[in-house]
């Protein structure tokens, strides 16, 4: 008689027990005059170093850190703004100074309440003149993103 398995969870499908993806243990991106913007599938480092006199920072996180990674993130702005999203259940720890601008985590109503998948992504910025800010939030379903986050929808 065949014997038939019972799973508590999904069963394993043919990418699980698959190593985390093998990332740069660091990289550094940099302007002097310009933005910086990664969205979708990048390819991103555990640290990355963010380097810019004039100019806004834009990294979506979403695609690209998995549940249980770490990734540090440093930012040197001069004036312009740095704007980071991570994905829902993802702890952050913001820290650093900024001479006219402000330091700010916001979870997006959608992303309230789920749970912590274990990732973690550290910012460390300092900025002359702009804001840092971090949103948490739900994979893009194709629904309007917030204002000032619309530069996350796939288009």
């Amino acid at each position: 008689m065949p014997r038939e398995e019972v799973w508590d969870r999904p069963a394993p499908s043919a990418s699980a027990g698959a190593p985390a993806p093998h990332r740069q243990p660091s990289q550094t991106l940099g302007t002097l005059m310009g933005d910086i913007t990664r969205t979708g599938s990048w390819q991103v480092a555990e640290r990355t170093t963010l380097m810019m006199f004039l100019g806004d920072v834009k990294l979506d996180l979403r695609e690209v850190l998995g549940p249980g990674e770490t990734l540090d993130i440093t930012t040197y702005t001069g004036m312009g703004d740095v704007k980071i999203v991570v994905p829902a259940g993802t702890r952050v720890e913001l820290q650093g100074f900024t001479l006219l601008g402000g330091l700010r985590h916001d979870v997006d109503p959608a992303a309230q309440g789920v749970p912590e998948t274990g990732a973690c992504v550290r910012v460390n910025a300092t900025s002359l003149l702009g804001d840092v800010r971090v949103r948490t939030m739900p994979p893009d379903d194709g629904s309007k993103p917030p204002r000032g986050w619309r530069w996350t929808q796939k288009r």
